[in-house]
């Protein structure tokens, strides 16, 4: 079996995706960097580069049509400021790889083109993968988490991803040690009292870019394997319709927030954060169609990373 190099396939997605908007959609390339978010001097080099590698002939290869139409129904069905879609078949049956190396590019070109100096992240194992795949970072930049990580026995879940991307920084990771969803209301009243986590949760709050993966409630979720969330927990949401989750919040199959006993007492930023900043989800996969659907219906956030064969679906 062949492995690629996710960052490899991203380099040549993305030159035939400039070529394609240059030579086909007739847009200047202040307008490709403006439009993907990357500098012109680097949509000047992976123009020269897709014609360097002969994706350039009478037609630019890589169909990017078809991505761009979906991008464009994407962000008006759901009415987001940005959408980017990641080219992939039925045979790449779970394109995280490729939507980490999206991620991390996103943050580099936060980094680089918008002077963004601390980001929220949220958990999930697409911020891992967003993790694995940044390249290390000769900058001061701070990673604030967005809500809490311990799992339902009070356990430290190592991989997460916020301590992986904090590694490839000179900044700092503020990531804080309670869990994602406390024994009872009162307890979390008392904790959001603590004036360290006061301080965290009001700087997460206050990020400008915010960067979240999509969950849910099936077996293969995160906060499922994790055991972020006990059983009968899960139980108790399931019962009351949820289906996709974004940093310790549960919607509904139609957008709904879901606001019971079982929710308020998750730790994590007030959703009313989320409209004061650009909010994207990372996310894609068939088992994540109904989760990532109940979430943009929402309403709540600004853009969407995902993979072509999600957005078809979506």
């Amino acid at each position: 079996m062949n492995i690629v190099d996710p960052k490899i396939v991203d380099e040549k997605f993305l030159s035939k995706k400039c070529a394609w908007l240059y030579y086909v959609a007739k847009l200047n390339q202040n307008q490709i960097a403006k439009k993907i978010g990357l500098s012109k001097m680097r949509v000047h080099r992976l123009i020269a580069f897709a014609e360097k590698n002969g994706f350039v002939k009478t037609f630019v290869e890589g169909g990017f049509d078809k991505t761009t139409k979906y991008e464009s129904i994407i962000k008006q069905k759901y009415t987001l400021k940005l959408c980017e879609v990641i080219p992939n078949d039925e045979d790449n049956i779970d394109p995280i790889q490729m939507l980490g190396a999206a991620g991390s590019r996103f943050i580099m070109s936060q980094i680089n083109e918008n002077n963004i100096t601390e980001f929220g992240i949220g958990t999930g194992n697409t911020m891992n993968a967003v993790a694995k795949w940044l390249p290390k970072i000769n900058k001061k930049i701070d990673f604030i988490t967005l809500n809490g990580s311990l799992t339902s026995n009070n356990s430290i879940q190592i991989k997460t991803g916020i301590n992986q991307i904090a590694e490839k920084t000179d900044g700092e990771c503020f990531n804080i040690g309670i869990p994602f969803i406390i024994e009872s209301i009162e307890q979390k009243k008392l904790i959001e009292k603590i004036n360290f986590i006061k301080k965290i949760m009001n700087r997460a709050s206050n990020t400008k870019i915010k960067l979240l993966s999509v969950g849910g409630l099936f077996e293969t979720s995160q906060i499922v394997k994790s055991k972020i969330v006990s059983t009968e927990t899960i139980k108790k949401l399931k019962e009351e319709g949820a289906v996709g989750e974004v940093a310790g919040n549960f919607f509904d199959n139609k957008g709904n927030l879901i606001l019971n006993k079982e929710t308020k007492k998750t730790i994590g930023v007030k959703i009313d954060s989320f409209k004061n900043s650009t909010t994207v989800l990372i996310a894609g996969g068939k088992n994540k169609i109904s989760q990532i659907q109940s979430v943009l219906k929402s309403g709540l956030f600004t853009g969407l990373i995902t993979d072509e064969e999600t957005s078809k679906k979506i």
